[in-house]
């Protein structure tokens, strides 16, 4: 079976053409603000032709053209997340809070991940797990570059591990392995890859994975199932199945005219380029019955470490042998997984002294030495290069323009460098 062919299992021939017509056009960017460290005014200023996300706070449409976010020194001091404009609004609309504990069942590269830590305020648990290993440290990269606290970074295959999680999360992230045909616009080869073959298996892993996912959701709790794909089978498909084996309540999304809806479809919503300046996107929001209880994360007292300066933020603290890592919450019980980062890492006890880590660095706010630099200066550290500047001895947070770039450690008159290499930026 051809792509528009299977198509025709939900869609009329008016929609599939206009479907059709709208993969040709131009691939669209955007911009999710870390408000921790920049504002929306802020961010507009610098880039004035930004264009508000329709659905989404605090993210913003842009023409890569004109800026190559990417390659700003603001995205390097983590001022924000680039994401697919679609794939922002799963978690917008999940929307948890600082008292939930999350699970993002398939997480890399972490976007989802991203966005409910910064929904939640750095608060409360996400456990961000990908079944593939180089595809976490990926993740990692972005949770470290944004100082976020409030991840667990896990590399597991859950259907091995699900029966220690029963009814364990407030709220799941199901973005699922599909067939991408939603991308076809951004990826060209994703329309050489199609067969209908490659929908029907990926369906099997979406059902193993929607059902092991119910399983994990507290009674009560909330599941939100996404794909980047347009089939059918991928998509209502897989709800029917889950309400049919498991149970289950459809929650009503808000009404858009952004969103595909039909009246013949029963359950959640898609994302058509045609309606929405994105990619393919489907999008369903399942409770699960029973009375929703959440769980205590803060109950634990204040915490103090020897010749360790502890973030006020930091509710606890492990150290697997010499390098500590911190939670913003007092995390559930963790059985069996294969753990890539706990948290945000803290640093390393060395001998005679303690190294602080960069991601710490992204991370506290209340460093008691920390110094302002100005743009000379930033870029004489981002390319590696110590600063001759007075300062307190010792390790010192260095800042731009209220960004956290890392720390350096000073002798009182020079700040010798401690940016990481592999991160380093040249200036001309």
């Amino acid at each position: 079976m051809d792509f528009k062919t299977h198509l025709k299992k939900y869609l009329s021939d008016e929609n599939i053409d206009k479907l059709l017509d709208s993969l040709k056009k131009e691939d669209k960017h955007a911009a999710l603000l870390n408000t921790d460290v920049i504002s929306d005014e802020e961010f507009k200023n610098l880039f004035p032709n930004v264009i508000p996300h329709p659905i989404v706070k605090h993210a913003y449409l842009y023409d890569k053209n004109e800026y190559d976010l990417g390659k700003s020194v603001y995205h390097l001091l983590g001022a924000f997340y680039l994401q697919e404009p679609s794939a922002m609004i799963p978690s917008f609309l999940l929307n948890p809070n600082k008292d939930d504990i999350v699970l993002d069942l398939c997480a890399a590269p972490g976007g989802k991940s991203i966005q409910s830590s910064l929904l939640m305020n750095g608060e409360g648990l996400i456990i961000s797990n990908d079944i593939s290993r180089s595809r976490c440290f990926d993740m990692l990269e972005n949770v470290e570059r944004l100082g976020i606290g409030n991840i667990i970074i896990t590399n597991n295959d859950f259907s091995n591990l699900y029966h220690n999680y029963l009814e364990t999360f407030d709220k799941i992230i199901l973005d699922a392995p599909c067939s991408g045909s939603g991308m076809m616009r951004k990826d060209k080869r994703m329309i050489e890859d199609w067969s209908y073959h490659k929908v029907l298996k990926n369906q099997e892993i979406q059902k193993s994975l929607i059902s092991i996912a119910y399983d994990m959701l507290k009674p009560g709790g909330l599941l939100l199932y996404s794909t980047c794909s347009f089939s059918y089978e991928e998509d209502e498909e897989i709800i029917e199945y889950l309400l049919k084996e498991k149970g289950g309540i459809i929650e009503p999304l808000p009404k858009s005219d952004l969103f595909y809806v039909d009246n013949t479809l029963p359950y959640g919503v898609h994302l058509f380029p045609y309606l929405f300046d994105g990619e393919g996107h489907y999008i369903c929001l399942i409770r699960k019955e029973g009375e929703h209880k959440s769980t205590s994360l803060k109950d634990i007292s204040s915490i103090k470490e020897k010749d360790i300066f502890i973030s006020s933020k930091i509710k606890k603290v492990e150290h697997f042998k010499d390098t500590y890592f911190g939670l913003t919450s007092n995390p559930i019980k963790l059985k069996n997984l294969n753990i890539i980062r706990y948290g945000v890492k803290i640093g390393r006890k060395q001998k005679g002294y303690f190294e602080y880590d960069y991601h710490y660095s992204r991370f506290v706010k209340d460093f008691p030495n920390k110094i302002m630099i100005n743009e000379d200066e930033m870029k004489t550290y981002l390319s590696g290069n110590p600063i001759v500047k007075p300062c307190e001895r010792g390790y010192v947070q260095i800042n731009y323009k209220g960004l956290k770039i890392a720390f350096g450690k000073s002798d009182g008159k020079v700040i010798k460098n401690h940016f990481p290499k592999g991160l380093r930026r040249f200036f001309s």
